[in-house]
């Protein structure tokens, strides 16, 4: 579990490092209403993820169940169904973008000098989804065998391979936006051929088979992925459908200065997603020899690691927020720099929330309990899409309205749903998970207030000071949480296993 942990963090410095350089670049290449085209058309064509999750998202499960009954023959039945049906998605996706790019002025709001850009762009990331389909599939060779860390490797090239290729079109050619789609393309490109290579290593029993296609297998992962069509859904209209709404009833500049306050916050869940995932294979091989004791065991443990890994990193992003974007984006006004500031805020505290509780969104597909989180989800992400709507008609709040609505509401599903629903899928306590969680908001309050109180004594006003402040602070505040997160024992533990991986002796 360690080493997955350790890589997941260094995926992550990668991919900030790549962001880091990356985005100032394109968006003083691209300009403010280019550049929202860039978040928007990556919220659009994940909208298509609505029709495929169904099948996708509990195929891992599904097959790493029956891996480890040792029941390899169903184990395939599972893996070669879920690709043939992802074969019907990629037609199926090809059909409705088409649709979609026939009519996309009728629906967006597309400056005419950036119509055929805008177009091109969408091409080559619908493109790019109907690739991802089947790494999705594939990478489960690395969730059986609890070898994620392989998964973190290849993500670290991959975001390589996307970098270079973005900073040498725009070098050799006029910066346009779909080089972006391009250069994600082809990465995704490489991510499939080497998790094809990864599979035939490592779980070399598992394999493509069109005749043993089933479509009892299907229809079963289907009855229980349902719900996570409706779970992805939710997430589209609480975190996706903003930009969409922006552009919309705002207009293209604000959305492009929305899409760069999004960009950090977006960044960090999604690492808080990779980090959470890496405790998913040891919960559902303990579900699967009914050790429920073990499991909730390794479901708290997981809450703590994760608050422990993210809790600094988010309190010095919070304090020092306005500096970071003064010196990242220093062609951009003052006005523009605390819009994108305040903007960013409001979206990061569900992030900061939800942090120590995304871990357990692993027992819903571990469990197979899927229904009840969609059901409740869905209608707190279609009353979040009524509400912004409502203030963008109703009053001035403007795009202030459109990010405090959505961050209102996913707060309080995290607060008085996800928690609570964690408990029932374990027919525990409703209360089990609550104490944890408070604890651990608990501790991120006080290092930020620290952090707070402490940096009032510094001026950062130079990346050289940014960097030597930043670092000074996560330091001692991973020294200080590691007490406050973790008992004697643990500490020992999580010492142990960092101090291994980089092969110190103590």
């Amino acid at each position: 579990m360690f080493i997955n942990l350790i890589s997941s963090v260094i995926v992550f410095i990668v991919s900030m490092g790549i962001n880091f350089f990356l985005s100032p670049y394109i968006l003083k290449s691209l300009g403010n209403e280019a550049f929202g085209f860039v978040g928007l058309s990556n919220a659009i064509v994940s909208y298509a993820a609505v029709i495929t999750v169904a099948i996708n998202s509990v195929s891992g499960r599904f097959v790493a169940y029956e891996w480890h009954k040792g029941d390899i023959n169903t184990a395939n039945e599972y893996y070669s169904s879920v690709l043939v049906v992802n074969i019907f998605f990629s037609l199926l996706t090809i059909a409705l973008s088409a649709l979609f790019l026939l009519n996309i002025e009728h629906i967006l709001n597309v400056p005419n000098y950036l119509k055929n850009d805008v177009i091109l762009t969408f091409v080559f990331y619908f493109i790019n989804f109907c690739v991802g389909l089947f790494n999705g599939v594939i990478t489960v060779c690395a969730f059986v065998r609890n070898k994620l860390y392989l998964l973190s490797i290849r993500n670290a090239i991959s975001s390589v391979i996307l970098a270079s290729l973005i900073v040498v079109l725009f070098y050799l050619f006029e910066p346009m936006i779909n080089y972006i789609a391009i250069s994600a393309l082809l990465a995704s490109l490489f991510v499939f051929f080497s998790t094809i290579y990864m599979s035939s290593r490592i779980t070399p029993q598992l394999k493509f088979d069109f005749k043993k296609f089933e479509f009892a297998k299907i229809k079963e992962l289907l009855r229980s992925g349902i719900w996570n069509s409706f779970n992805a859904l939710n997430r589209i209209l609480l975190t996706g459908m903003d930009l969409f709404i922006c552009n919309i009833f705002i207009n293209a500049n604000t959305t492009g200065l929305l899409s760069v306050a999004k960009a950090a916050p977006i960044i960090l869940e999604s690492f808080v997603a990779q980090l959470s995932g890496i405790f998913a294979p040891k919960m559902v091989e303990l579900y699967a020899k009914n050790d429920i004791n073990s499991l909730i065991a390794e479901a708290k443990f997981s809450m703590r690691v994760v608050a422990f890994v993210m809790s600094v990193p988010a309190a010095i992003f919070v304090v020092f927020g306005l500096e970071f974007y003064s010196l990242w984006l220093p062609f951009k006004s003052t006005d523009e720099i605390k819009l994108i500031y305040n903007l960013s805020m409001i979206t990061l505290t569900p992030i900061v929330f939800i942090s120590f509780v995304f871990s357990l969104f692993n027992l819903d597909s571990v469990t197979n309990k899927l229904r009840r989180p969609a059901i409740a989800n869905t209608i707190l992400g279609l009353s979040t899409i009524l509400a912004q709507i409502a203030v963008l008609k109703f009053s001035d709040y403007g795009v202030y309205g459109i990010a405090i609505i959505a961050a209102g509401f996913y707060s309080l599903r995290i607060l008085g749903f996800d928690l609570i629903n964690a408990a029932l899928n374990l027919e525990v306590k409703f209360y089990t998970f609550y104490g944890i969680y408070l604890k651990n908001l608990a501790i991120f309050g006080v290092i930020m207030a620290i952090f707070y109180f402490a940096s009032r004594t510094f001026i950062v006003d130079s990346w050289m000071k940014f960097a030597l402040v930043s670092f000074s602070f996560l330091i001692l505040g991973y020294i200080f949480t590691l007490f406050l997160f973790f008992n004697k024992g643990e500490r020992v533990i999580v010492i142990n296993k960092i101090l291994s991986k980089f092969k110190v002796k103590r």
